[in-house]
């Protein structure tokens, strides 16, 4: 019954992290308004704070604290200057693409699953290992790619790499080369399994993701592509109408 097949879930990444960030910048607002240094030190960029101090002011912490309680402007400003940067609290994104998705698939039979950031990693000699077995063999980081973000089983098996990346600079740029450096190293040591390797990336930088398309277009198991369009390649190839 055709009523039953999954809706497509669209989502503004970049726009939750606008949000986000607003978010951050009012904890530490809040917790200036009620005098709470505890949280105001859990909400922050500490060595923000100690440029503020050392650089910018050249104060105490006292100081500088007394002049955020009575001075409220001071502290909305101060507050947006040293709340941590939501451009930074990627895992959450990353968690949120992979949550999305698996709205979508499980009723296709695909199932995803997050991982923690240690559960499952590629080691550079083709072997997928979890913590247990790195500890146990004394595998260093070194020796391995960046671990997966999600695993997915039922109908299709593989793995997923999320990732978030808005604007121009040296993390984004980062970001693709280890998208790069796993899609290469799936080529290499599982071109010819049935599993999947899912680049999922939500960014504004369309030409590096055509160049990585480009790249890889003649390995089916690498799928390139963002929450909604995985989606979409999800219910075109695997959706069955329920009974």
């Amino acid at each position: 019954m055709t009523e039953n097949k999954p809706t497509l879930i669209k989502v503004d990444f970049k726009d939750i992290r606008n949000v986000r960030q607003k978010l951050n910048n009012h904890k530490v607002y809040e917790s200036i308004t009620s005098n709470n240094v505890d949280e105001f030190n859990k909400n922050i960029n500490p060595k923000e704070l100690e440029r503020t101090l050392n650089n910018d002011l050249s104060t105490d912490f006292e100081t500088f604290w007394n002049k955020c309680r009575s001075d409220d402007w001071f502290a909305k400003i101060i507050s947006s200057k040293l709340s941590k940067l939501a451009s930074r609290q990627g895992t959450k994104d990353e968690q949120e693409q992979i949550r999305i998705s698996n709205l979508t698939s499980s009723m296709c039979g695909v199932n995803i699953k997050t991982l923690s950031a240690s559960a499952l990693r590629p080691t550079k000699n083709g072997v997928i290992i979890n913590e247990k077995y790195m500890k146990k063999k004394k595998i260093t980081k070194d020796e391995c790619l960046k671990s997966f973000d999600g695993e997915i089983t039922g109908k299709i098996k593989g793995y997923i790499s999320a990732k978030v990346a808005f604007g121009s600079g040296g993390h984004q740029d980062n970001v693709f080369n280890e998208l790069d450096d796993l899609a290469n190293w799936w080529r290499e040591f599982k071109k010819n399994t049935q599993e999947v390797l899912v680049l999922m990336i939500e960014t504004d930088l369309d030409y590096k993701v055509d160049c990585l398309i480009e790249k890889y277009k003649h390995n089916n198991n690498i799928i390139i592509a963002n929450h909604y369009s995985f989606q979409e390649f999800i219910i075109n190839n695997y959706y069955d109408e329920r009974i």
